[in-house]
């Protein structure tokens, strides 16, 4: 009974798994639904299906409005620039906040330039200055306009923020997770039961082969809800805010993985499983007896070891929310190989006989500060990576 409600819970979590990336995938047709004599619908159209918008500058004063169609506040500002149009050559852009992914991903960074959370519209840009509401829009307008017969200036251009997702940072943390000892030992634990209790390297293999991948797809899906959890906490900090605290998380994460690279267990605590669950944890992996048992056991486990491995796991899934959904669950597919590559490798070694599971096991336990160690490095190497991201 136990194991078909684990196997039910892993079958709800896999449905909110396809909910979550269905919804994401919505994508509404973007409109400039009010008529001015200078409202550029053919700039708007490219920006809304190109995400390289073109900034060419026309003739006409130039403003960015972000709006919503049924916003009546901006509907206000439409009737002011339509009042003032035979005074002011107005060129505006209008983009909604409500339309394609693209209009929001301008309209986010943006607001991430002007260090801005605010995503109420209508908003406005002009002169390097970003205005909210209608009041404010309508008070400070005219002097941008006579502004402008002064110093001419230009639509304002986003800057070209730095990416902190890439090939190195992704790869590096996942090594930092993959490199950690609580992982290896986990596998060798199993891998030596099953060896003791059957004498099959057959049995070994099957055993290890699902452990490994119920490991890999509980990961990933429990990285996907992070990853929703952090694109909604996107929505009220900004991603300069997000940048130092993740950055602050590796620091501390790589110092701590430092004092057990230099004074093993100093403190009385270990960056690993917690000692206390151990017991349990080893009886668990004694206890497999079948295919289906290494899978419930490998569910169970990969709560057991979130505390070995959530540091590097919440900075990767933070740093991605920033993106796609698209991109976000390919650099995570990526990212999960990455982090079981060693329990790959260890699984294929031990069935081919070319390394024993006692000398795995004791140079594991001799290079523990050494693993520890890189993992430091690399931690610590990420987090002033990002608190340069955002200074520099």
């Amino acid at each position: 009974m136990i194991y078909k409600n684990y196997i039910f819970a892993l079958v709800t979590i896999f449905v909110m798994f396809l909910f979550v990336v269905n919804v994401s995938g919505l994508d509404l047709n973007a409109t400039c639904n009010y008529d001015i004599n200078t409202c550029d619908l053919n700039d708007l159209n490219t920006y809304s299906t190109n995400p390289d918008f073109n900034f060419v500058v026309s003739s006409g004063i130039p403003v960015y409005f972000f709006y919503s169609p049924n916003c009546i506040h901006c509907k206000n500002v439409e009737n002011y620039f339509q009042s003032i149009s035979k005074d002011y050559n107005l060129n505006v852009k209008a983009i909604n906040r409500d339309g394609t992914k693209y209009e929001l991903n301008f309209f986010t960074k943006v607001l991430n330039d002007f260090n801005s959370n605010n995503f109420g519209v209508p908003a406005l840009v002009i002169n390097n200055h970003i205005y909210y509401g209608d009041s404010e829009i309508i008070k400070n307008l005219p002097k941008e306009l006579e502004e402008y017969k002064l110093n001419k200036y230009d639509f304002y251009v986003p800057k070209d923020t730095k990416k902190p997702v890439n090939f190195l940072t992704v790869t590096g943390l996942a090594f930092a997770d993959s490199v950690n000892p609580c992982e290896l030992v986990v596998l060798l634990i199993l891998l030596s039961s099953v060896l003791m209790k059957f004498n099959s390297k057959k049995k070994v293999f099957q055993y290890g082969l699902a452990f490994i991948i119920t490991i890999y797809v509980m990961y990933f899906l429990i990285g996907v809800v992070a990853i929703f959890g952090f694109k909604l906490l996107g929505s009220f900090v900004s991603s300069s805010v997000l940048y130092i605290i993740f950055g602050a998380i590796a620091l501390i994460l790589g110092l701590l993985n430092l004092k057990d690279a230099i004074s093993y267990g100093a403190g009385n605590f270990v960056m690993e499983v917690p000692r206390s669950w151990r017991p349990t944890m080893k009886k668990l992996l004694e206890s497999v007896s079948s295919v289906w048992s290494a899978i419930v056991i490998a569910i169970i486990l990969a709560v057991f070891l979130l505390p070995c491995t959530a540091g590097p796991y919440v900075l990767i899934t933070g740093l991605l929310a920033g993106y796609s959904w698209g991109i976000a669950l390919l650099w995570l597919v990526y990212y999960n190989f990455i982090f079981s590559l060693p329990m790959w490798i260890i699984l294929f070694v031990v069935y081919f006989g070319l390394v024993k599971i006692d000398t795995l096991q004791r140079t594991r336990d001799k290079n523990i500060k050494n693993l520890h160690l890189v993992a430091s490095i690399l931690l610590i190497l990420l987090g002033l990576y990002l608190f340069w991201l955002v200074l520099f």
